[in-house]
């Protein structure tokens, strides 16, 4: 009940596609076996996933200042303890793109962002982007070189961090 024939003989032809190709080629990872036509993915990735909207050309700091405008002291954000309001996180966000402004910042820009998943972090993506610059999440685990090259390939101009997570960064 749940396939009609035409979805069992499709099933069938690529159950069939991947077993010609790992017999033919046993060393090839399942992973780069071309389950479906060229068609077939076409229609999936074009016909199927045709789930475009049109929206106006407005950005996330314009859509958040929107939120703001509307509900100032309505919850935003919460995280380790920390709560703040949409004007609290607002106006904290202000004071870092401001900041950041001072040292330079702004279109262009691109600042590394190394903080922990809470409100600290919140704050900075949206003072970033507030500044005009593009924002680098960099987790702080993972392994120097990857960090150093990470920074020097997009070219940040500084990174906000914890002085603990700042202190595990490479030099410069």
């Amino acid at each position: 009940d749940l396939f009609d024939a035409g979805s069992v003989k499709a099933l069938a032809e690529r159950w069939n596609r991947v077993l010609e190709f790992v017999t033919a080629a046993p060393e090839t990872r399942l992973g780069a076996v071309d389950v479906l036509r060229d068609d077939e993915r076409e229609h999936l990735l074009r016909v199927w996933n045709d789930t475009t909207v049109p929206i106006a050309g407005t950005s996330a700091v314009e859509l958040f200042e929107a939120q703001v405008a509307r509900a100032p002291g309505a919850t935003a954000v919460v995280g380790d303890g920390v709560e703040l309001s949409y004007g609290e996180l607002d106006a904290a966000a202000n004071r870092l793109a401001h900041y950041l402004h001072g040292m330079g910042v702004g279109p262009e820009s691109v600042v590394g962002v190394c903080l922990p998943r809470d409100v600290e972090l919140v704050t900075g993506i949206l003072g970033v982007l507030k500044a005009g610059a593009a924002y680098l999440p960099i987790d702080g685990r993972l392994p120097v070189e990857r960090v150093a090259f990470m920074l020097a390939d997009s070219r940040a101009q500084l990174v906000l961090g914890t002085q603990e997570a700042l202190d595990d960064l490479p030099a410069g």
